[in-house]
């Protein structure tokens, strides 16, 4: 049989635990701000791409910076749905997909690969 903890040997183990739960939520606080700190990322990564794509459709047809937003939905989902479009798209993301794949092979081998930059 366990002999009974002391007033002093209950304090210090109170003690213990307040101090692993303040270090606890402490890890807990500094998670939640890396989290955010990574979604704020992504958002601002998705921003610049969606900032540089809008600017390549209106260099290649300035016509569009006066269209509203309705108007230029429009015109896309027209764009989008002609089947030329559509083949040029579906072979686009074909070959985009191949060409990371190839990329990721070359890494897995442990050779270096030359990035190409689109932008």
């Amino acid at each position: 049989m366990t002999k009974p903890k002391t007033l002093d040997q209950l304090r210090a183990e109170k003690e213990r635990a307040e101090t692993q739960l303040a270090q606890e939520q402490h890890k807990l606080e500094r998670l939640e701000n890396r989290k955010k700190y990574l979604e704020k990322g992504e958002r601002q990564k998705r921003t610049h791409r969606l900032c540089n794509l809008g600017g390549t459709v209106e260099s290649l047809a300035p016509e569009v910076k006066d269209l509203t937003r309705t108007e230029m939905t429009e015109l896309m989902e027209h764009i989008f749905s002609l089947s030329e479009v559509q083949r040029a798209v579906r072979h686009m993301a074909i070959t985009h997909i191949s060409q990371a794949n190839r990329e990721k092979e070359l890494k897995a081998d442990g050779t270096i690969s030359s990035k190409r930059h689109a932008d």
